[in-house]
C-alpha cells in the first residue's frame, strides 16, 4: 500500500466527521510532509518503509486532530428556542428551588411538581399546597394537620406560573425571578461551560443589575438548572430542574391528601411527600419503606 492510501484510510477510519474539505487539507499536509521525508531519504541511508509510514500516520493524525478541535469549536450550537421548544413537549417536570433574600442568608427550600392539565403540587416550609392552571386550590399544614390559608410566596408563584397547560420555560422564568427578567432573549456563554454534553445561556435584566444563567443539555436540549443573580445584595434563586414520565393522580389530588392527615401512621415527614413515586424505584418515605413499595 502506498504511504499516501494509508494515510487517507487512516483518515476514512476515523470516527470523526470533518467534511470534504477538510479531509482534502489535512492529506494535503500530509503528502507534503511526505515529499519533505522522501527528499531527506534520498541523501541518507533509507529507512524501512513501515516506519516512514508511522511517522507519517502520526503527523496525519496530529493535524486531523487539530482540524477536528477547530471544527467542533465552530460546529452550530444550540439556540435557546431550541431548549424553550423541548422543554414544551415534557409531560412532567419538578424543580427544586432555593431563594436567599441576602448573600449571607439562609435558603429557603421550594418544591414544585407539575404533570399535564396545569395541575401543580407545592412543597414549601410544612406545608403542602395543591393547585391547578395557576390558581391555589388547597393549602394544608403537615404538623397541624389541617387546612390553612397558603403561603404568600408559594401564591406569587403558582399565579405567575398562570395556564401551565403547555409548560414554557419563559414563564417559569418570569416567576422565579419575580417578573423581572422576561422578554430577554438568552444568549450562549461559551466562558461558563465545562464540558461539551452542558450548553450555557446568560440573559441580563431589563431594567436593573439581575442576571440568569440557564444550563441545558446538549444532547436533549432539556434545561436541567437555573440561577438568578442580583448582586446590589447577592439575593438569588437557584433551581434544579428533573423529569419522570408520570406522577399517580392522586399525587396531585387535594382530597386525596387530605385522607391521610387523621392517619397517624403517617409522620409529618411522609406527608410531605405522600404518594410520590420515584423513577427509578426509590423509596421516597419512610411510610413506603416500611410497607415496601
Amino acid at each position: 500500500m502506498k504511504p499516501e492510501d494509508k494515510i487517507k484510510e487512516l483518515i476514512n477510519e476515523s470516527d470523526v466527521v470533518t467534511g470534504a474539505g477538510s479531509d482534502k487539507r489535512i492529506l494535503g499536509d500530509a503528502l507534503e510532509h511526505l515529499a519533505e521525508l522522501e527528499q531527506t531519504n534520498r541523501a541518507g541511508a533509507q529507512p524501512d518503509i513501515w516506519s516512514t509510514i508511522g511517522k507519517l500516520a502520526a503527523a496525519a493524525m496530529i493535524v486531523l486532530a487539530a482540524s477536528i478541535g477547530i471544527h467542533q469549536i465552530a460546529a452550530p450550537g444550540i439556540a435557546w428556542a431550541d431548549v424553550a421548544e423541548r422543554f414544551r413537549t415534557v409531560p412532567f417536570f419538578s424543580a427544586t428551588i432555593y431563594i436567599k433574600d441576602y448573600a449571607l442568608s439562609e435558603p429557603r427550600q421550594l418544591e414544585l411538581w407539575m404533570g399535564p392539565e396545569g395541575r401543580a403540587r407545592m412543597r414549601i416550609g410544612h406545608q403542602v399546597i395543591f393547585g391547578r392552571s395557576g390558581q391555589t386550590l388547597k393549602a394544608f399544614d403537615v404538623r397541624g394537620r389541617q387546612e390553612v390559608d397558603p403561603d404568600e410566596q408559594a401564591v406569587e408563584l403558582l399565579d405567575m406560573l398562570g395556564d401551565m397547560e403547555e409548560y414554557s420555560l419563559e414563564t417559569i422564568i418570569r416567576s422565579i425571578s419575580g417578573g423581572n427578567l422576561i422578554d430577554v432573549t438568552p444568549l450562549v456563554n461559551a466562558d461558563a461551560v465545562i464540558s461539551e454534553d452542558i450548553v450555557v445561556f446568560d440573559a441580563p435584566s431589563n431594567g436593573g443589575p439581575e442576571w440568569l444563567r440557564v444550563y441545558a443539555l446538549r444532547e436533549s436540549r432539556l434545561p436541567m438548572g437555573i440561577r438568578m443573580w442580583d448582586p446590589r445584595k447577592g439575593k438569588s434563586v437557584d433551581v434544579f430542574i428533573s423529569y419522570f414520565r408520570q406522577q399517580p393522580d392522586e399525587f396531585f389530588d387535594a382530597s386525596t391528601f387530605m385522607t391521610k392527615l387523621s392517619d397517624q401512621s403517617y409522620t409529618e415527614a411522609d406527608l410531605a411527600h405522600v404518594f410520590l413515586k420515584d423513577p427509578g424505584g426509590q423509596f421516597i418515605t419512610e411510610k413506603d419503606m416500611v410497607e415496601g413499595k
